[in-house]
């Protein structure tokens, strides 16, 4: 019984987060326009960084002895769905010459193809974990976070300004 109300909380929160993550990127979507540039960039900057703290959570559980399924589940899942939403962060005006400060390079959108190309890589790389379901094999889990870290490097070398 305490089992049971245990995984329907945790589903309650995965409804919560998904719920959130739609809203942000549904409003993202729908306001991208009437935002300014500055506001745009500031809710892309929020959404990469909550994708990069759901990797770090499955990251940070893979390395434990014995991770913990349902945190890699619940971070996997929140990648999963903010990835297909990744293509609506980076409307035109939003890069370097909106004299804001931004990590995107004007390749993001000079190589429009190119950046399409790699979100579709990367929302590819996250919707493996989507076939894990409910497996427990942390293999398979490190072998999904390798190939998703590397579409992740791959966008950051060709579109992103490094970090010194």
């Amino acid at each position: 019984m305490q089992s049971q109300g245990r995984t329907i909380r945790s589903r309650a929160a995965r409804l919560a987060v998904a719920i959130a993550v739609a809203a942000a990127t549904f409003a993202t979507v729908t306001n991208a326009q009437s935002q300014s540039a500055a506001e745009v960039i500031k809710a892309r900057q929020q959404g990469l960084k909550s994708l990069g703290a759901a990797f770090k959570v499955i990251r940070d559980e893979l390395r434990n002895a014995s991770p913990d399924s349902a945190k890699i589940k619940a971070a996997a899942a929140d990648i999963t769905r903010a990835a297909g939403g990744i293509g609506t962060w980076f409307p035109a005006g939003t890069g370097p010459e909106s004299g804001v400060k931004t990590d995107a390079k004007p390749e993001v959108w000079a190589d429009a193809a190119g950046f399409a190309a790699e979100q579709e890589t990367f929302i590819r790389e996250a919707d493996k974990w989507t076939h894990l379901g409910d497996s427990i094999d942390a293999s398979a889990w490190k072998d999904a976070a390798a190939s998703l870290g590397q579409s992740c490097k791959g966008c950051h070398d060709k579109y992103r300004v490094k970090k010194e």
